[in-house]
């Protein structure tokens, strides 16, 4: 139908003499990003192997241009910019350490809107304040769950006021009937939004970044951390902040898995985002020491 009335317009305006109507494209809101590179430097004991860059959200891994085993300097070329990459290295040995990209799920959507919105004078989304008691409700939504994995432990809490991005591990250790005595392992990305006064997880936004089904055995020898400053991100001009990065020679629990530890570990998880800082009691003052007072000097005569 529509179709037809196209038609009849046309002709409609063909037959006046009229000129034809210019049909003009708006330019684009943002120009595309370029390509652009990370550069930089890490170290560990032992020294630093097969290093990569990965997209958490397209999945794709990058190798590097350059790499120097002594000193631990890098270089990755060709990466589309406006894009967050982690830096992912395996050690002498077989430790593994990676960056964490914890912005929430589309950030990169997020950041165009707000820029269209600038420039459509509108006023900013609706933001609020992430605090402590978000980070105790977010908590409780995880330790209240009842789900197949009977073990899940909060390695990260990243708070965008409104949203927010949680790094956790999962497991399952009791025997089941397709399980054969093995471990189901898994580290996940969650992501949450608050709305009407509650914070909600998006269903079907999760990001697996591990998962193994395997005996306890093979189990033990897993060892990954994560570590925030190791996730760089490239701007739309292809830049990014050089990386200086030490990696600490004993591995760390509250940041992953390290080898040969225990299944359950009670660990306290890494908050990143606050607006408010928690409440920190000031030390008491030591107590006021007595004034001695001076002995009384004798009358005059």
């Amino acid at each position: 139908m529509k179709l037809i009335a196209a038609t009849v317009l046309f002709a409609a305006v063909a037959g006046t003499g009229l000129a034809a109507v210019r049909l003009v494209e708006d330019p684009l809101p943002v120009r595309p990003p370029k390509v652009g590179r990370i550069t930089g430097r890490v170290t560990a004991p032992g020294g630093v192997i097969r290093p990569r860059a990965v997209s958490r959200v397209t999945g794709r891994i990058y190798k590097p241009a350059s790499l120097d085993p002594a000193t631990g300097r890098f270089a990755f070329e060709n990466l589309p910019g406006d894009a967050i990459y982690d830096l992912c290295v395996t050690l002498v040995g077989g430790r593994e350490v990676e960056g964490i990209d914890l912005e929430f799920a589309d950030a990169r959507l997020l950041r165009l809107a707000e820029v269209r919105r600038k420039q459509l004078n509108l006023p900013p989304r609706r933001s609020d304040r992430f605090s402590m008691d978000d980070v105790r409700e977010l908590q409780k939504f995880v330790r209240d769950m009842k789900d197949f994995m009977e073990i899940r432990r909060i390695l990260y809490i990243r708070g965008h006021g409104l949203r927010a991005t949680m790094l956790v591990e999962l497991m399952r250790t009791r025997k089941f009937h397709q399980s054969g005595g093995r471990i189901i392992w898994r580290v996940e990305l969650w992501y949450f939004l608050n709305q009407f006064g509650g914070w909600q997880r998006l269903a079907n936004q999760e990001r697996l970044l591990r998962r193994a089904k395997t005996s306890p055995q093979q189990w033990r020898k897993i060892h990954v951390e994560y570590y925030p400053k190791l996730s760089v991100y490239v701007n739309g001009e292809g830049k990014a902040a050089p990386v200086v990065f030490e990696i600490p020679a004993a591995g760390d629990i509250t940041r992953g898995r390290v080898a040969g530890t225990r299944p359950y570990q009670k660990t306290t998880p890494h908050i990143l985002g606050l607006d408010v800082k928690p409440y920190t009691p000031a030390a008491p003052k030591p107590a006021t020491a007595p004034v001695t007072q001076p002995a009384a000097q004798p009358a005059a005569k």
